[in-house]
C-alpha cells in the first residue's frame, strides 16, 4: 500500500521549504527574533485575509472548518510563545532540531493511527532517515550537559507543531487553506502578543521601525504555509511534514554560504541524510 507522491505536491512543498528557510534565516540574523516571530504571525495572517474572505464565497464553506481554524490558532498561541522563548533563551541549534524532529516523528504516527493514512515502507524509512538527519544537523552530541528547561522547551514546541499539523490537516478538508492559514496565524500571533506578552506598545514600535523586513518575512510565511496546507489537502500529512524538513537542510546551507558559518562534518552528514530521506519519502 502507499503510493508515489504526485510531482506537483513535491514541487509545492519544496518551494514552500525554500521560502520557509528564507524567512527563518532573516529572523535568525535579526536583532529582534522573538518579536519578529509574533509580528510575522499577525501580519501574514492579515495579508491572507482578503483571499480567505474571497474563497469563503467561492469554495465550500463549513462551520466545523471555521471551528478547526480557530482551534489551530489557539494552539499556535502556545507554539509562538514557546518558539519565541526558545529564540530568546535557549541555544537555537539545540532547540530547533529537537522541536522539528519531534514533529517529524509524531506526525506520521498520529497520521497513520488517527487519520488512517497509508504510507509505503520506503517512505517510512525516509521519515526515519530525515529524523536522524535533523538530529545530526543539530549536533546534539556537542552538548556537554543538556539543559532540562531547553529540552522541555524543544519537546513542547514539537508537540504543539504536531497538534496544529493534525488539526490543519482536518481543517483543509473542510474549508479553503487560505482561510485556515489566515485565521490560525493571525489569532496565534495576536493572542500571543496581547494576552501572554502584553507589551503591545513595544511590538508596535518594533513593527513601525522595521516595516519592510516584517512585511517581507510575513509575505514569505503566508505563501510558504498556504502551499503546505494545499499539500496537506491533496496528500498524506504523514509524508508532507517530514518532506518539509528539507528546510532545515536549506537553512544550514544558507548559514554556511551567507553567514560564513563553519562547514563541519556533522553538517554535511546531516544535510545529506535529510536529502536522502526526502527522496525516499516521495516514493
Amino acid at each position: 500500500n502507499g503510493r508515489i507522491m504526485p510531482l506537483i505536491i513535491i514541487i509545492t512543498v519544496l518551494i514552500s521549504t525554500f521560502l520557509h528557510a528564507t524567512w527563518n534565516f532573516l529572523i535568525k540574523k535579526s536583532n529582534h527574533p522573538y518579536e519578529y516571530v509574533q509580528l510575522l504571525a499577525v501580519v501574514s495572517g492579515a495579508i491572507s485575509l482578503p483571499f480567505a474572505i474571497l474563497f469563503i464565497f467561492t469554495d465550500k464553506f463549513s462551520i466545523s472548518g471555521i471551528f478547526l481554524s480557530i482551534l489551530s490558532g489557539l494552539i499556535h498561541v502556545f507554539y509562538f510563545y514557546f518558539l519565541g522563548t526558545a529564540y530568546k533563551k535557549a541555544d537555537l541549534s539545540f532547540v530547533y532540531p529537537i522541536a522539528r524532529g519531534t514533529a517529524v516523528a509524531l506526525v506520521p504516527i498520529v497520521g497513520m493511527l488517527l487519520i488512517k493514512e497509508s504510507v509505503s515502507i520506503i517512505a517510512l524509512i525516509g521519515v526515519v532517515v530525515v529524523f536522524f538527519g535533523i538530529f545530526t544537523l543539530g549536533n546534539i552530541t556537542h552538548m556537554k550537559s543538556v539543559n532540562s528547561s531547553d529540552l522541555f522547551l524543544s519537546l513542547i514546541t514539537g508537540i504543539t507543531v504536531t497538534s496544529y499539523t493534525i488539526v490543519d490537516k482536518y481543517a483543509v478538508s473542510l474549508i479553503n487553506p487560505f482561510f485556515v492559514f489566515s485565521i490560525s496565524s493571525f489569532l496565534g500571533g495576536f493572542l500571543s502578543i496581547t494576552l501572554i506578552d502584553k507589551r503591545i506598545n513595544h511590538f508596535f514600535l518594533i513593527a513601525k521601525n522595521n516595516l519592510r523586513i516584517i512585511f517581507t518575512i510575513s509575505f514569505f510565511s503566508a505563501v510558504a504555509y498556504t502551499l503546505v496546507l494545499y499539500a496537506y489537502k491533496y496528500s498524506e500529512v504523514s509524508l508532507v511534514t517530514p518532506l518539509r524538513e528539507v528546510q532545515t537542510a536549506i537553512a544550514a546551507i544558507m548559514g554556511i554560504v551567507l553567514l560564513k558559518e563553519e562547514l563541519k562534518l556533522y553538517k554535511i552528514i546531516g544535510v545529506s541524510l535529510i536529502v536522502v530521506g526526502a527522496v525516499l519519502i516521495t516514493y
